[in-house]
Parts: structure tokens; sequence; C-alpha cells
């Protein structure tokens, strides 16, 4: 989803963060469209929910805001994320 989103020009809603192990929720709301083409998935809040089920973290307030990451998640390594257990 992320290497398609910055290829689509999307990273204005969801982008990499530099170093390539978290990436940034920059608009919410804008989350919607995205999610639905890559997860079948229509409401923001539960996306979260389903993240934090496989171990992802996630700032909520001050400038770091809307950071996401997970010590499986590495640019360029997807197939560490087949290891990430519920």
């Amino acid at each position: 989803m992320l290497e398609e989103a910055e290829a689509k020009g999307h990273s204005h809603i969801v982008s990499w963060i530099q170093g390539g192990r978290s990436f940034r929720i920059h608009q919410e709301k804008m989350m919607i469209p995205i999610l639905k083409s890559y997860f079948c998935q229509t409401k923001y809040k539960s996306f979260l929910r389903q993240l934090q089920t496989y171990g992802f973290t996630r700032v909520t307030r001050g400038d770091l805001k809307g950071i996401v990451s997970h010590p499986l998640l590495i640019r360029g390594k997807r197939f560490l994320c087949l290891r990430m257990k519920r």
C-alpha cells in the first residue's frame, strides 16, 4: 500500500518516514478510499484496531502524531510482513 500510495501521488495522505521503519498517516479522512481498495475496509478506526492486533504501535499526540511502526515493517522488505502474528 505504501509504495503504491507514493507512486500514485498520495504521499500527502500516507507515506513512509525517512529511514523506512515506520509510516505516517497525514490525513485520516483521506485514508478511506485507500483502505477500501487495499483492505476492503471502510472505517478508519477499524483499520487502526487491526494494526494493533498485529502489534503495530501508533503515536497519538504531539509532533509525531500519526506515525505507525512495527519491528518487522521495513521499507523494501515486504517478506518480513509474513512473519507478523496476531
